[in-house]
């Protein structure tokens, strides 16, 4: 055991400390504050508190405008009343305001208005002339208040999947966006630590570390250390991003409200566990098993090419897996070990998967993990020595019938 815990520490350090490790880690988090940095410019330059007039004909207005909240991406407009259109023109063209209004005589009857700009002002405008007017003008005193509520707010839909155990609100959008972005982490993660595993195994091969590695450790010690140190370099990058999208979060609710609600339940986040951890296993030890058969870093690479695209399988199928989360495609997509992760991911974001089902799916995770963790000490024993020589998989089948 004390061998084992010093080829993880060793696996572990030695990763942790590479460069492109670093580059893996940060690169995630850059790319996210670049592209919210972006956004925020964007919006910044483009927002315009200059103060917009109005022409109040029939005298309605009386009240002062009061918004009671005021943001940074949403900022507080004030409105200037002014006696006529040639004294508001004059401030327009002025600078002084970015556009008026002006309420005709015949607006009890038209409920209608005119705008006057130079350039045409941000939608966020007319909604704040909405509140103003809404403010001295009350055409829905006296209605039931859900008439009232449903009139000013608009229109609130909530998606019910088939079976009627499921509800997502329009205000819930995370629950979208979560499974897609947790399932790409998922992903780089696996294939990157992954990608360190196999290419450790083929270099050793091929500068013949091998050799003097397997005079102190055995075959299995030495490939068990490699598989756990290299899940623990994954779970590393996978939990920093996972702190960093935490802490982007809290960031992000200062700015937008909509962000603070944003959460996960306990029984996601512990099914996302039980599929990921397996499925990380395994192919830590597929991975390992295709550095034991190969001679050289480009065609392990070029193998694992494989497993990227068939992981990637249910985002090319994602439309037809939400149309239909408990559909045939996604359930037997959650029964494939390398597709299960993250379809599965997906479908409890858009419906509750029968109970049997991800009975099956987590156990064929797990037997499939011992599998391969079987299968990657076969291939590691019988082609640690071989030099220049591939080892097929009817060779490793083949040894072990006639063992």
């Amino acid at each position: 055991m004390t061998k084992i815990w010093q080829i993880i520490k060793h696996e572990y350090i030695r990763h942790v400390r590479e460069k492109k490790f670093l580059i893996s880690l940060l690169s995630l988090p850059i790319m996210v504050v670049v592209m919210f940095a972006v956004a925020v410019l964007v919006v910044f330059f483009s927002i315009n508190d200059t103060p917009v007039g109005y022409i109040d004909q029939p005298g309605i207005l009386t009240k002062p405008y009061m918004r009671e909240q005021d943001s940074f991406f949403n900022p507080k407009i004030d409105f200037l009343s002014y006696e006529d259109k040639a004294q508001a023109q004059a401030a327009l063209e002025a600078g002084e305001i970015q556009a008026y209004y002006v309420i005709p005589e015949e607006y009890s009857a038209t409920f209608q208005v005119e705008l006057y700009y130079q350039e045409e002002p941000e939608s966020d405008v007319q909604s704040q002339f909405d509140q103003f007017m809404r403010q001295n003008i009350d055409p829905l005193e006296g209605l039931n208040p859900q008439i009232v509520n449903r009139l000013e707010n608009g229109n609130q839909f909530t998606i019910t999947d088939l079976e009627g155990e499921r509800e997502m609100g329009q205000e819930q959008w995370y629950l979208i966006f979560t499974p897609f972005v947790l399932g790409l982490m998922f992903f780089f993660v696996v294939m990157t630590s992954g990608g360190y595993l196999s290419q450790a195994v083929v270099e050793e091969k091929e500068n013949r570390t091998m050799e003097i590695v397997i005079t102190s450790v055995s075959p299995n010690q030495l490939m068990t250390g490699k598989i756990i140190g290299n899940i623990a370099v994954g779970l590393t990058q996978l939990i920093a991003w996972l702190l960093f999208g935490w802490v982007g979060i809290k960031i992000a609710g200062r700015f937008w409200p909509v962000v603070q609600d944003f959460t996960i339940s306990t029984d996601y986040a512990l099914v996302a566990l039980l599929v990921m951890l397996p499925s990380f296993l395994m192919i830590a030890a597929l991975m390992a098993a295709i550095g034991a058969t190969m001679t050289q870093s480009s065609e392990s690479q070029q193998i694992s090419s494989l497993f990227s695209i068939t992981m990637m399988v249910p985002y090319y199928l994602a439309t037809p897996i939400m149309m239909n989360p408990n559909g045939t495609i996604a359930t037997v997509l959650s029964y494939f070990p390398l597709t299960a992760p993250i379809t599965i991911i997906l479908r409890m974001a858009l419906t509750v998967i029968p109970t049997w089902q991800l009975i099956i799916s987590i156990s064929l995770l797990f037997l499939f993990a011992f599998l391969a963790v079987w299968f990657a000490g076969k291939s590691f024993r019988m082609g640690m020595l071989r030099y220049g020589k591939k080892l097929s998989i009817k060779e490793i089948f083949g040894k072990e019938a006639h063992a």
